[in-house]
């Protein structure tokens, strides 16, 4: 009978121990991630195109003034026409005088604060109102070492609202710092973009900066993924006839796409484009039970007055002279 028992126990255990394994193992295969790589190899013809550099960043808009309006001290104060972090546009009311005179906005601005006297008071020196210029606006933003030798001030620079981005402004460079602060990814140099608005956009709206650096048209160029490396040399394989023969070539500007072709190609040839992508998925058939999910909300920090890292287009990995290694895509789009 204990002989019995003991075997009916050890049965037991060993049910137990299968069913938890095969339920870790059924979770673990649920949720395992899955890569896949896709290649596609193409051909394509050689032809001339305009080739763009340009440098992009994000940043967040502020005023390019903040200033306080001045009460009259002969006057006697009646009442507010407004309340602190209300928009005035120019021209309105502000605050009322007893004798039916009004301090009216000098321009578009936001009230930030403000120290009237009581009233029927006089009001004295130390009384004012704090406005925030709404009308002409600024945007800071860090450029790379590498890249501040490629703009000026006075340099045009379009902006795009996050928000809207049917919103389009065009803005101008007015500051360059000369020193820059230095960082674990390079050293960085504040750059200031100033622009008028038009009265949608507002201050701590992100926006995306946009600044041309460089544009060559009908040049010669090729698919990025068409450029192969083997050391310091350059190349691309021709289809010719049927058959393929490598082609050295010289590259020169270049966007996120295309490359320039300096040396090597006239325009015309067919070479051979081979694009290697990779797809990672996660199995998981869990659901919550609401059916829904779990869901994340982004909250998008809102990082006063941190700027934006400017980046190039066309990427440290687009082929350029002297540069080592195969091609890759820019990612800062």
């Amino acid at each position: 009978m204990k002989k019995f028992r003991k075997t009916l126990i050890a049965i037991i255990v060993i049910i137990a121990i299968s069913s938890l394994t095969f339920y870790i193992g059924r979770q673990i295969g649920l949720n395992t991630d899955m890569s896949s790589t896709n290649t596609t190899v193409e051909e394509k013809i050689v032809g001339t195109r305009t080739i763009t550099k340009t440098l992009t960043s994000s940043g967040e808009i502020s005023t390019s003034n903040t200033e306080k309006l001045e009460i009259s001290t002969t006057k006697y104060f009646e009442t507010m026409c407004v309340e602190e972090d209300d928009t005035v546009k120019i021209g309105e009311n502000i605050l009322k005088y007893t004798d039916g005179t009004y301090l009216v906005a000098p321009y578009d601005c936001v009230i930030s604060s403000y120290s009237v006297p009581e009233t029927l008071k006089q009001a004295t020196s130390s009384n004012y109102i704090e406005v925030k210029n709404l009308k002409d606006l600024t945007i800071s933003l860090n450029v790379s070492e590498n890249e501040i030798s490629n703009i000026s001030v006075d340099k045009e620079v379009q902006i795009t609202l996050t928000a809207d981005t049917s919103k389009i402004y065009t803005g101008k460079i007015t500051k360059i710092n000369s020193v820059g602060t230095y960082g674990t990814s390079g050293t960085t140099f504040a750059v200031t973009v100033a622009f008028e608005n038009d009265g949608v956009a507002k201050l701590g709206m992100s926006v995306s900066c946009e600044i041309k650096i460089d544009e060559l048209t009908d040049v010669v160029a090729v698919p990025i993924n068409g450029v192969q490396e083997n050391g310091s040399k350059k190349y691309v394989i021709v289809i010719e006839n049927g058959e393929e023969k490598e082609v050295q070539i010289q590259t020169g500007l270049s966007d996120d796409e295309y490359v320039q072709v300096t040396e090597g190609l006239k325009g015309g040839e067919t070479i051979k484009v081979v694009t290697t992508t990779k797809q990672n998925t996660v199995r998981n058939t869990n659901k919550s039970s609401s059916g829904n999910g779990d869901k994340n909300f982004g909250n998008g920090s809102s990082n006063g007055g941190q700027r934006g890292n400017m980046n190039s287009k066309s990427g440290s990995g687009a082929p350029s002279e002297g540069s080592q290694g195969m091609p890759n895509m820019p990612n800062n789009k």
